[in-house]
């Protein structure tokens, strides 16, 4: 019901303020803007509130009632930051809805970004299950351009901004396994969605980096993290990324810390596309 009155209060305001003023195609594309705001706040909710219902099943019960209580940490944590965006496309929205459209304004170019698009990360700093608990909020910057149609739409070194999702040591789990796991929500101020990456461990020491696409995410690490024995390795997508990627150590070391380093490229891909207005 808030969501609903907030909708309304978003649309009712652009209204009377259009009334006064002729649209411009900045207005208009900054209204579709704070409307997808709000629907990706209304999204996470429900997952949210999916994820608060308890309705994750596995075999291990205890790994499913701390995954799911990282799982739902982690939402929170979302829930919050679209909000603020969310707010603030909302006040461009009405700022631009009330100014006078310029006779010879340059048209918006929006860009839409497909499903699938590589995203490197290059963290601001180490992440690890020692120090980083599910709910937090991370930090770095993208490691190479994203160029779509010929357009630039985020220039290397824009900021970006995630959440843990996942944080227990190896061992740590009932089945002697562990995991870390990070997603991607931020760049450039823009909510965006896309997959988790997570380093699945072992107390031998054991490290190999998956990711987990989409709303399937829980499920998918409960599948995994509830099998000692990797029959539901395939829930996971991707592969093993070894010592390239900085999230291997070797095997049988008593090192039951997981990390993802600092400095090295972390790989996301969007879930969902994404429309970006470029700014002039």
């Amino acid at each position: 019901m808030r969501l609903l009155f907030s909708h309304l209060s978003l649309s009712v305001a652009l209204a009377l303020s259009l009334a006064c003023n002729h649209k411009s195609e900045a207005a208009i594309q900054a209204e579709e803007a704070a409307k997808s705001a709000e629907a990706k706040v209304a999204q996470l909710e429900q997952q949210l509130a999916e994820a608060k219902s308890g309705k994750a099943t596995g075999d291990d019960a205890e790994t499913v009632q701390h995954l799911t209580k990282s799982q739902v940490k982690a939402l929170e944590r979302q829930v919050t930051d679209a909000k603020k965006r969310a707010e603030v496309k909302k006040q461009e929205a009405l700022t631009l809805a009330q100014a006078p459209a310029a006779k010879e304004a340059p048209k918006p170019v929006v860009v839409e970004v497909p499903t699938g698009t590589k995203l490197e990360i290059t963290l601001a700093r180490e992440l690890t299950t020692e120090k980083d608990l599910a709910g937090d909020a991370w930090e770095g910057s993208l490691a190479s351009d994203v160029v779509q149609d010929g357009k630039l739409v985020w220039s290397a070194g824009s900021p970006a901004r995630g959440v843990v999702t996942q944080s227990a040591a190896a061992g740590r789990l009932s089945n002697g396994q562990g995991a870390l796991g990070i997603r991607l929500t931020e760049i450039a101020g823009v909510g965006i969605d896309t997959d988790t990456h997570v380093v699945v461990a072992t107390a031998k020491g054991e490290r190999n980096a998956k990711f987990i696409g989409g709303g399937a995410a829980l499920g998918a690490l409960i599948g995994i993290l509830s099998d000692g024995k990797h029959k539901n390795d395939h829930a996971l997508g991707g592969a093993a990324l070894g010592a390239a990627a900085g999230t291997a150590v070797a095997a049988g070391t008593a090192d039951t810390v997981i990390r993802i380093p600092g400095g090295k490229p972390v790989a996301f891909s969007l879930t969902a596309p994404e429309r970006v207005t470029l700014r002039k």
